[in-house]
């Protein structure tokens, strides 16, 4: 509402500054601002801006002409507010629209004439085109000047909300000429990722952060190429250059997208690091889970046929008479039902999965002590 006031006065401004065609034949740009106000902002601005030269026209220019005068530039606000909203109907302001108000404009101020009297029609005949070609540049440029500022305060604004939205990110975001390979920006975790400053990637060669080694540079070019072809891709476990030469393991997204004719490849990057490692928890849980479930098969059938081996020798020790060698042979054997006895303990209290170093001539195998609880301290 401010700025009607503003232009309200402007409007009175131009009145007082009236320019002089003939003697006695003037004419001013009062209805321009008025209108501009209404086209940019609504009607009840141009309505407020209109007060201002209506009340001027009236009460101190007066005249037979003054109600006319006055009504024509509350008029041209009305006008600029049914523009108003019809451009934003289609979005923003257009030159079509700014010239339809100067048009309307135009018409509204000869019927101002018009209403006055035969006198203002000869008069009107005298300043029409003087008239027409202040509406048409007054209204119609400056109107057009006006709506470019207005977008590139507009775009200007965009433009920071992108640049804060993206820096927020918790990935790393590059957004690359998929035709050229240049770097068109980076936020700030693709700058804490890879150890460069934002300056320093923007409009270099994405090819240039790749790695050096041709395996692991030919799983980036298959994946670029991928994107390329269908317009999306993800890759997982991709290998990541740093300013520092260290190859990080990451995930990337790749998409291309079209905007206002142009192609962007935007691609996105998270650290693998912490995915590998869930994997690799679900993968220890899982073969965990297959190992005991194993074992504590194997344990429950070995220990049916165990105890009637442990009971049978048992008893044939007390039958048979101590220090002879059949006695000895029977103590050995029990000792080994003993250790067998041991080992099925420990399989049945296997809570993580060690492995031994594979030997000469054997592949790693299952390291039950170290795999397994201690039964007599786990019981």
């Amino acid at each position: 509402m401010l700025n009607g006031l503003v232009f309200g006065g402007l409007s009175v401004v131009l009145m007082i500054a009236r320019i002089q065609l003939a003697e006695g034949v003037y004419i001013d740009a009062r209805s321009v601002p008025v209108a501009l106000i209404g086209l940019f902002e609504g009607w009840p601005a141009g309505l407020l801006a209109s007060a201002l030269p209506g009340l001027y026209r009236l009460a101190k220019l007066g005249g037979a002409g003054a109600p006319a005068g006055a009504a024509s530039v509350i008029v041209a606000g009305l006008l600029g507010g049914l523009v108003h909203a019809w451009a934003r109907r289609e979005g923003r302001v257009r030159a079509h629209h700014a010239l339809a108000l100067s048009g309307a404009v135009f018409l509204a101020t000869f019927a101002s004439f018009v209403a006055v009297g035969p006198y203002a029609i000869r008069l009107f005949g005298l300043v029409w085109l003087p008239l027409l070609v202040t509406y048409v540049v007054g209204i119609g440029l400056v109107a057009q000047l006006f709506q470019d500022v207005v977008e590139q305060a507009r775009l200007s604004v965009e433009q920071q909300r992108f640049r804060a939205i993206i820096d927020e990110a918790s990935e790393a975001i590059r957004i690359v000429d998929p035709d050229t390979f240049k770097i068109i920006d980076v936020n700030r975790r693709e700058c804490e990722l890879s150890g460069y400053r934002r300056e320093e990637m923007i409009g270099r060669d994405a090819r240039e952060f790749w790695p050096t080694e041709p395996e692991l540079r030919a799983r980036r070019e298959v994946s670029v190429a991928e994107a390329r072809a269908q317009g999306y891709t993800r890759a997982f476990g991709m290998p990541y250059r740093t300013r520092a030469g260290r190859i990080v393991s990451v995930d990337s997204t790749h998409r291309i997208v079209e905007h206002r004719g142009r192609r962007y490849e935007i691609i996105v990057f998270r650290e693998a690091a912490e995915r590998e490692a869930a994997e690799a928890s679900r993968r220890e849980a899982a073969e965990l889970r297959a190992v005991t479930l194993l074992a504590g098969a194997a344990a429950h059938e070995i220990n049916n046929p165990l105890a009637v081996i442990m009971g049978s020798l048992d008893l044939l020790s007390r039958r048979l008479p101590g220090g002879g060698q059949d006695a000895r042979w029977v103590g050995q054997a029990l000792d080994g039902v003993r250790r067998i006895r041991d080992i099925v303990a420990r399989m049945a209290n296997i809570t993580k999965v060690e492995s031994t170093p594979a030997g000469a001539n054997l592949p790693p195998i299952l390291d039950l002590e170290k795999s397994s609880d201690d039964p007599k301290e786990a019981s």
